[in-house]
């Protein structure tokens, strides 16, 4: 199953491509999150509030593919509840790892996706 999502907004300080990290939030965010986070639309054809997303999942952004590696146990109610989760790129995942964020498996041959207005955000559940 999939997920398509927009991407809206992107605010100032949203990717960290030195920490290899990206916020994630649905429209409604106040401005303070909107600062520091990519704010996604879903499609009205792939409702969030259907949204599964495991280990082994994949998102592909900038026509790039990502697998997680590990995926919180907050993620998928955040997701539904305020389109929210927390991506890392690139980065093994930690010892205590965020409950809301999805890591994906650290790979050096692929960069971290570039993140444009008007782009999709495409989740897929295998």
């Amino acid at each position: 199953m999939k997920w398509i999502a927009n991407i809206e907004k992107i605010g100032k300080k949203a990717v960290d491509v030195k920490d290899g990290m990206v916020i994630l939030f649905g429209v409604g965010a106040n401005q303070d999150l909107e600062d520091v986070s990519v704010i996604q639309k879903f499609d009205t054809d792939t409702p969030v509030s259907s949204f599964v997303f495991k280990k082994g999942d994949t998102i592909t952004i900038d026509g790039q593919t990502y697998i997680a590696n590990y995926v919180g146990p907050m993620v998928e109610s955040n997701m539904k509840a305020l389109g929210h989760a927390t991506l890392f790129f690139n980065r093994p995942v930690s010892k205590t790892p965020l409950a809301n964020a999805v890591y994906f498996d650290p790979d050096p041959a692929q960069a971290m996706p570039v993140f444009k207005v008007d782009d999709e955000i495409v989740y897929e559940h295998i």
